[in-house]
């Protein structure tokens, strides 16, 4: 009798719980279809590419190529168009600079539906932030990015990039082209170490290398979910094996975060150390976060300390190794424009074999490397004083606009070109016609099989003019 009545609270129980997971997919199923519904009424006025009743675009775009459909699209609709990635995540690509200028102008968040999926990577930081607490660590971040924070970074940039190239030097004496990004994502994440998480001079470790390759695997793991519907629900998306891959990522990344934490902590309990930071004007970018303090007095919490650091790891080396990787790939398609930009950097260099802070804060450096990866055509002139002065704004943003722009864009910008300048001065890019390479959006603008180029010294032993 006990094992019946034992039997039967078993099946009642059994019955309420499937109810409630009937009622809460239910619940769920409401809430994407009535968000769903808001979305597609937001673009109703907007003409676009035909949708597939399932897919969306999701199906044409992983068919044929993200980047080549969308920008075919572009051309169809010049102004703007929905994209449906699936039928519950959806965009309004915008083009018009008019129009980009109402969006960003407003400092709205990101958008929950795309950037959750960032969360279990890097956090709840300065990215995704909305609100008074953005606000509140916008505020506690902007020192970490003064003046006189950056300036002897030129000098880091430098060494870095110098120990690269001279690695460069050996493999151009073989005469054959190799892939240039991992030598530039590793002088990249060596470069943001040393200026921003007190590293020092001891460069990368085999930690470090680990999270270069973690980062790698998760700009395209999280390209991949994007754009594939059957991924964006968070649920189904960790019972994937693909999930599995994502989380394991995660995971050697975050121990490359904490281990830089705990080591610059540990750094700061050293009283000659705190002396010399107490004596410096302007403090690195972790130090400010290990000190700061809100409104009320309260440190940050271990987890927003973290998601700050992760979010400045992302941004600060995947986006730039990609800037990099492009514009030299741009120097090669284009010799006589590096041609050019050679000549301009050894007029502005002089008889002087290194960098000064006003080089990398010239004007003229800065056209040398925005005219280049994110444009279909390469034209330095594009970037002359007389043709920005009448270019609208908003027509090119290449670390967004408004409010909620990026706040290392000034960092970024130096180290960009300071590499680039450094790389033309030792080497001639050629391309290699067997490897052209096949870009692809992977949260930055990669290539699928690396960017292949040849290089020849300019070194004064190689019987070529340097400057």
């Amino acid at each position: 009798m006990l094992s019946v009545l034992l039997s039967l609270s078993v099946s009642r129980l059994g019955l309420w719980a499937a109810g409630l997971i009937l009622v809460l997919g239910l619940l769920k199923l409401i809430r994407l279809l009535l968000r769903r519904q808001m979305l597609a009424r937001a673009m109703d006025s907007f003409p676009g590419p035909p949708t597939h009743w399932l897919f969306g675009h999701a199906q044409e775009i992983q068919q044929t190529g993200s980047l080549d459909k969308v920008v075919s699209w572009a051309h169809q609709f010049p102004y703007a168009h929905p994209l449906w990635l699936g039928q519950f995540l959806g965009f309004l690509n915008i083009y018009e600079p008019d129009y980009a200028k109402a969006v960003y102008s407003r400092g709205d968040p990101k958008a929950a539906d795309l950037y959750d999926f960032f969360l279990q990577w890097i956090g709840k930081g300065l990215l995704v932030l909305q609100g008074p607490k953005w606000y509140e660590h916008r505020k506690l971040l902007t020192p970490g990015f003064h003046y006189d924070v950056l300036k002897p970074y030129v000098a880091v940039f430098t060494n870095s990039t110098h120990t690269m190239l001279d690695q460069w030097e050996e493999k151009a004496r073989e005469d054959k082209s190799f892939d240039i990004f991992c030598d530039v994502g590793h002088m990249a994440l060596d470069s943001l170490m040393k200026c921003t998480f007190g590293k020092g001079d001891s460069g990368l470790d085999h930690r470090d290398s680990s999270y270069h390759s973690a980062v790698r695997d998760l700009t395209l793991l999280m390209q991949e979910r994007i754009d594939s519907f059957q991924y964006h629900n968070d649920f189904v998306y960790w019972l994937t094996p693909h999930g599995h891959r994502f989380l394991r990522a995660c995971q050697a990344a975050h121990d490359h975060t904490d281990h830089v934490i705990r080591g610059r902590k540990a750094a700061l309990k050293d009283e000659k150390e705190w002396e010399k930071i107490q004596s410096r004007r302007h403090l690195d970018f972790l130090d400010i976060l290990l000190g700061a303090r809100d409104e009320n007095g309260i440190k940050l919490s271990d987890e927003d300390l973290r998601a700050e650091v992760d979010t400045f790891m992302f941004e600060g080396h995947d986006t730039t190794t990609s800037g990099i990787c492009w514009f030299l790939y741009c120097m090669a398609l284009y010799p006589e424009h590096q041609h050019r930009c050679r000549e301009e950097v050894c007029e502005i260099l002089g008889d002087r074999d290194s960098f000064q802070w006003y080089t990398a804060s010239s004007a003229s450096l800065s056209a040398l490397w925005m005219a280049a990866p994110y444009l279909q055509v390469f034209d330095p002139l594009r970037f002359s004083p007389e043709n920005v002065a009448t270019r609208h704004p908003f027509a090119f943003m290449p670390f967004s606009a408004g409010p909620r722009n990026c706040i290392g864009q000034q960092f970024a910008m130096n180290e960009m070109k300071v590499v680039t300048a450094l790389c033309l001065l030792r080497f001639e890019f050629a391309l290699d016609p067997l490897r052209p390479p096949i870009k692809m959006p992977q949260l930055v603008l990669r290539s699928k099989n690396g960017i292949h180029l040849h290089l020849k010294s300019l070194r004064p032993d190689s019987g070529k003019q340097l400057c």
